[in-house]
């Protein structure tokens, strides 16, 4: 009988493969074969543990997105002395630019047809609710302040974290809009016009 841990490291080994041939060739010109193969093991095997491609980029994406938490998290405990809407307007481009890195990857889960089966349920993704909760103590602390323009801090954070969707960042790329000039416009029309008489200069 496998163990877990003998499970995990396969996990892993496979990730570990599929990362360091999807840096050498590209995503899209990585086949499932050649995953299995580089990695010594069956097709089946990999089949058992990551259905599709879509699946082992998303599973990457997850790790991705654990780094990004932590880096969020840090810039957030050390800025307490930048104004809220710089801080949001920071975590926000965070957010785009971090998106931006996997736009291959995004391709591939998006134009898969499986994307329904890597989505959770809102209440259930730690990420999304992580970023929902920093964004809406933002907001409060800028209506404690009297700068927020009157509305829901908790609705607002709710819209402010979801408006950037890969889906979209993909969109405007292949028009021809850089990263930085996504984030740029973004917080231009949904976060600085939360504000009252704020500066960014």
């Amino acid at each position: 009988m496998v163990s877990k841990k003998e499970n995990d490291e396969l996990s892993q080994k496979i990730l570990d493969t599929a990362q360091s041939l999807f840096d050498k060739y590209g995503v899209e010109d990585v086949s499932m074969h050649q995953v299995a193969k580089t990695a010594g093991i069956g097709q089946g095997t990999l089949y058992r543990r990551y259905p599709s491609k879509s699946r082992i980029c998303f599973s990457l994406m997850e790790a991705k997105i654990d780094r990004f938490i932590q880096e969020v998290d840090a810039y957030l405990r050390s800025s307490g002395d930048e104004p809220v809407v710089v801080r949001i307007r920071t975590v926000m481009t965070k957010l785009i630019l971090h998106f931006n890195e996997d736009l291959e990857w995004l391709r591939i889960i998006l134009t898969s047809g499986k994307l329904e089966d890597n989505k959770k349920e809102i209440d259930e993704n730690e990420p999304f609710n992580y970023l929902r909760l920093q964004v809406k103590s933002l907001l409060e602390h800028a209506a404690e302040q009297g700068i927020l323009k009157p509305m829901d801090p908790g609705f607002t954070a709710l819209l402010l974290i979801s408006l950037p969707r890969a889906d979209i960042i993909l969109y405007l790329r292949d028009k021809g809009m850089g990263a930085e000039e996504i984030a740029q416009e973004y917080c231009r029309s949904f976060v600085d016009t939360l504000f009252v008489n704020t500066s960014l200069k």
